[in-house]
């Protein structure tokens, strides 16, 4: 009797705990597979991807947390809108295009610029080698 009390208190402790709210941006060249991953992680076809122009935003629910991830463009134009997201984000996620041997200058100088900045200094940056 004593071990059924203690697990529905437990449960109502857990159910009583606060979601969690995570921002993540999703950075990398164009065409080095952002969209597609995300899509990959929503558990749609990653197929027929079109470029990002801006910027897509996608809210997932995992357990207590509530992720949300900005889907940002790459093109060399549109990277500089990169920053106005670091100071909202958590983390970082950089998605590096491994068959795409002729941009891997530009994409090493792309990362650099993104972690020269002082809004990300000590936020966690997962790279994804795809």
């Amino acid at each position: 009797m004593f071990s059924l009390m203690a697990n529905c208190c437990s449960w109502l402790k857990r159910w009583q705990e606060p979601v969690r709210k995570v921002t993540l941006i999703m950075v990398g060249l164009d065409n080095a597979g952002k969209t597609a991953t995300v899509r990959g992680i929503q558990g749609e076809s990653p197929e027929d991807v079109a470029p990002t122009v801006g910027f897509s935003k996608i809210d997932l629910k995992q357990g207590r947390f509530e992720v949300t991830i900005f889907d940002l463009g790459g093109g060399k134009r549109i990277r500089n809108i990169w920053r106005n997201y670091y100071a909202e984000s958590y983390g970082v996620i950089f998605v590096v295009d491994s068959s795409d041997i002729a941009r891997m200058e530009e994409t090493k100088q792309a990362m650099i610029e993104v972690l020269n900045s002082p809004k990300i200094s000590g936020k966690p940056m997962l790279v994804m080698v795809l």
